[in-house]
């Protein structure tokens, strides 16, 4: 309903925390459905039912309130990135692209 089944965490407390916010906006979706009227997908919906993915569309068009402001920066992020390379240059190569050390042999006197 959600989506919320693809997310892939790895700390402990966001293990546990993930699903218990995913079973209450699925809860809060599940009551919202049926209190207001169903907006239809589409010409082809006549008559629309009320469910919760379909709340979640309807609310996922609707813009965020600009009464609270949300600060730039939520939080600081704990590991460093700056030495990554990044845009065009940071991506993978595969191993045939790879840079060949072209330094000679050194020959024996």
């Amino acid at each position: 309903m959600l989506g919320a089944g693809r997310q892939f965490v790895q700390e402990a407390e966001t293990c546990q925390r993930l699903p218990e916010l995913a079973l209450l906006a699925g809860a809060i979706l599940s009551h919202a459905a049926p209190v207001r009227p169903a907006v239809p997908t589409g010409y082809w919906d006549r008559p629309p039912r009320p469910t919760p993915g379909r709340r979640r569309r309807v609310l996922a068009r609707c813009p965020l309130p600009h009464v609270f402001p949300l600060p730039a920066r939520l939080r600081e992020k704990a590991s460093l990135t700056d030495h990554l390379r990044t845009g065009w240059f940071g991506q993978r190569r595969p191993n045939a692209a790879a840079p060949i050390d072209a330094t000679p042999p050194v020959k024996a006197a």
